[in-house]
């Protein structure tokens, strides 16, 4: 798991043909599913193949898991703390007043 600062910053992180083949998936910081909305899509040609644009919004609810559902499927964490353990991301959530 990989925190990021933003929206912005994960969009510039994570590339659009990547991110339509499900190597990324997103949430937000209270560990609600978010899905891309392409509004640009991707370009694969013969030649040339290029990143489309997105944006981050709430996800359908079949989407993908919240959060606290996957958290226990997450292997490895790429974050500072509270972000770098399964059990400091529950202790942040928690505190975040989700339901």
């Amino acid at each position: 798991m990989i925190t990021f600062e933003s929206e912005a910053a994960a969009v510039a992180k994570c590339e659009g043909l990547d991110v339509e083949s499900a190597d990324w998936l997103f949430w937000d910081d209270r560990g609600n599913s978010l899905e891309p909305l392409f509004s640009v899509p991707n370009k694969r040609g013969l030649f040339v193949v290029q990143n489309g644009v997105y944006f981050l919004v709430p996800a359908m609810p079949d989407h993908h898991a919240n959060l606290l559902e996957a958290l226990d499927e997450v292997r490895y964490f790429d974050s500072p703390p509270p972000f770098n353990s399964a059990e400091g991301v529950r202790a942040y959530l928690a505190g975040t007043g989700r339901p």
